[in-house]
């Protein structure tokens, strides 16, 4: 199957339509998980550079899927979650040791169908990984949520690892389904597996959910770490999150 045969159509952030072709390059990630609409920074030396001079030159696109385990090498498609994230290449840079940074942007959730090929690079089959947003979940998700922007401004109020300006951004959001994504990406303390959780989650209400139950329980970390450290201010904190208080 070609890519000049069959285009998937997904959403950009700009809700205009970009065609995502049938297959595509894939990328592993370690220990990270890259939701869509977001970008970062991505440097692996073997899997970066073959499949950035096969893809697309106009549009640099390639599909992004996180590694069950990080410690495989090179991995195999049992060894990648089955949800993934077509995205867009905005930069390369290459470094003095032959290896490209690259710096990429998520586009629409991707669905892993078949590995087609592993070298000289990952290539796979690939098909849009719908949201699924009902009518009839309306006024839950409204509810919903009120309640993860109240929650996720306390956790960002308590934490120290979180910048303030995420407050406003998360507040700005007005689609439920990215503001889920993006107060996900934006927790430092969650594990890899509980981002992939969330990712895969294409219902948008039980997304919503999932993301409440998680804010909720970093609401009771923190408050039970402000409690137990009520001299160790949120500033200091930030100064230096891995120096204890003076006072302990």
């Amino acid at each position: 199957m070609s890519d000049q045969n069959e285009q998937l159509n997904l959403d950009e952030p700009s809700d205009q339509q970009v065609a995502i072709p049938s297959e595509l390059p894939i990328l592993p990630l370690r220990d990270t998980v890259l939701f869509p609409t977001r970008s970062c920074p991505r440097r692996r030396p073997r899997e970066l550079g073959a499949p950035h001079r096969r893809c697309d030159r106009r549009r640099k696109l390639i599909g992004v899927f996180t590694q069950r385990d990080a410690a495989v090498e090179e991995p195999r498609q049992e060894d990648l979650y089955p949800v993934g994230v077509a995205t867009h290449i905005h930069k390369m840079f290459k470094l003095p040791d032959g290896s490209l940074r690259l710096i990429v942007q998520g586009l629409g959730r991707l669905r892993l169908e078949e590995v087609v090929s592993s070298r000289p690079y990952v290539r796979a089959r690939v098909s849009p990984a719908v949201e699924i947003s009902r009518d009839e979940d309306r006024l839950e998700i409204d509810a919903l949520q009120r309640n993860i922007k109240t929650n996720f401004q306390q956790v960002v109020s308590l934490s120290p690892l979180l910048s303030d300006d995420l407050q406003t951004l998360a507040m700005n959001i007005s689609e439920p389904g990215k503001l889920a994504d993006f107060i996900a990406s934006s927790l430092t303390t969650i594990t890899t597996a509980v981002k992939q959780e969330v990712l895969e989650t294409l219902d948008v209400r039980a997304r919503m959910d999932s993301l409440n139950r998680i804010l909720i329980k970093e609401l009771e970390v923190l408050e039970l770490d402000r409690r137990s450290s009520p001299r160790c201010s949120r500033r200091s904190a930030r100064t230096s999150a891995s120096t204890s208080c003076a006072s302990r």
